[in-house]
């Protein structure tokens, strides 16, 4: 099956463009349905776009819009991205008024999770305001992690881009990673109740997948290098965050310690 709008030649039971994210399914409907008249859709009028286009992200301070643009996305990843895969906007704006908002959300959770978690069950055997001043703490630095680390995986998809046929911006890069952590943010809510929120992790295996298709899509990567050029993020970001983790573990454990003793 042949893209019709950038030609690439995609599988038979492709839903989407494998390069620019078109929806190859509305496509087919409009030109190989006998019933659909020459405008597209049956009594001549023009096929719907993949996608509309009309809950673009924020640039100022605005949730609602945020989480609008979050849910289309993760529902239509690829429809959404080929919409704005142009739309970039300055890298501070996108950080606050979108990564920013987002990351609240396991961050709220979190806190709210452990507040209560640890106060009926304790930490390590321990109760009281210990307990409460690690929660507290390990929030705030997930949070302030959590936003870094849209950044970092942005730089990184970016300085490896030209390692495979990849010429693209800071700012789109950035762009791509904020779209693969949005998954995660939004599945982050069921922190608040700490014996599922291991399930949060489903979140991040769908915003690797959002990051395998937004890489042909936002960044113009050639199909043959898309998958090594994603695994080798993957391995190099991984790395990175193990060491930032284990750097944020030992604050956190401090200030534990510190709280107990006093």
């Amino acid at each position: 099956m042949f893209c019709p709008s950038c030609g690439t030649s995609n599988a038979d039971d492709a839903v989407y463009c494998q390069k620019c994210g078109a929806d190859l399914k509305v496509s087919t409907a409009s030109t190989g349905s006998p019933s659909t008249s020459a405008g597209g859709m049956p009594g001549g009028s023009s096929t719907p776009p993949a996608y509309s286009g009309k809950n673009p992200m924020p640039t100022s301070f605005n949730i609602g819009g945020v989480f609008r643009y979050a849910i289309d996305l993760v529902r239509s990843p690829a429809a959404v991205m080929n919409a704005y895969v142009n739309a970039d906007q300055p890298f501070n704006s996108l950080m606050i008024y979108y990564v920013a908002i987002l990351a609240a959300i396991p961050f709220v959770a979190t806190l709210i999770g452990d507040l209560w978690y640890y106060g009926v069950f304790g930490y390590l055997g321990i109760v009281g305001g210990a307990v409460y001043g690690y929660a507290i703490t390990a929030a705030i630095l997930s949070y302030i992690l959590e936003v870094i680390g849209v950044a970092i995986v942005g730089f990184v998809i970016w300085k490896l881009g030209p390692n495979f046929g990849t010429t693209t911006t800071r700012i789109r890069a950035t762009r791509l990673a904020a779209y693969s952590f949005t998954p995660f943010f939004l599945a982050s809510i069921l922190y608040i109740i700490p014996f599922i929120g291991f399930l949060a992790i489903l979140g991040l295996f769908y915003g690797l997948y959002i990051l395998y298709l937004g890489v042909p899509i936002m960044l113009g990567t050639p199909k043959d290098k898309t998958l090594t050029y994603v695994i080798v993020v993957i391995i190099a970001v991984f790395i990175i965050f193990a060491i930032i983790d284990s750097i944020a573990f030992g604050v956190a454990a401090l200030a534990f310690f510190h709280v107990f003793s006093v």
